[in-house]
């Protein structure tokens, strides 16, 4: 009998080490994939560069306008989102806040992924042309798009003034 205690004993030593060790390991994976949340939205250009005039495109809004090449009649602001992406559901505010400080004349918010989950993002943005599109649509291929969040600066001739991965990093955009 004190040899079935002994290794009850023994067994739950190891049991409570593994838990340790297990709680131990889902920290440092919190931190690192903390960390790299951070990376990620930074950096240079991540798409097209500034200069390039987009390809053609089509695409119909959420409302049933189509949008094309010529929706870029003046300074336009395009955004980017993933569905899939934590970084984009952290940059939507700081669009927002973005179109309020420089009220460009059009505004092209593109989301991609899931239709259903896309809802937490059309909401918020009132103010923009709102296309949906799966990964890989064609308003995500025209803007050679690689990374979410993206948003651009693009003139009325469809020409790419800017682009990044942050709102506030995007010279101003506002009407003539």
């Amino acid at each position: 009998m004190p040899y079935l205690v002994a290794a009850v004993v023994v067994v739950g030593l190891l049991c409570l080490v593994d838990l340790v060790l297990t709680l131990a390991v889902i920290r440092r994976l919190r931190v690192h994939t903390l960390r790299l949340a951070e990376l990620a939205p930074t950096g240079g250009a991540p798409m097209v560069q500034p200069g390039t005039t987009l390809g053609d495109f089509s695409a119909t809004a959420l409302g049933g306008e189509s949008v094309s090449r010529a929706f870029f009649s003046g300074p336009s602001v395009v955004a980017v989102f993933s569905t899939e992406c934590a970084s984009c559901h952290e940059r939507l505010p700081e669009f927002t806040s973005y179109l309020a400080d420089n009220r460009p004349e059009r505004v092209l918010a593109v989301v991609t992924g899931d239709p259903d989950e896309a809802r937490r993002f059309t909401g918020e943005l009132t103010s923009a042309t709102v296309v949906v599109e799966p990964m890989g649509g064609p308003v995500s291929r025209a803007l050679q798009v690689s990374r979410f969040p993206s948003f651009y600066l693009v003139d009325g001739d469809a020409v790419v003034v800017a682009a990044d991965t942050a709102p506030g990093r995007l010279p101003a955009a506002t009407r003539r």
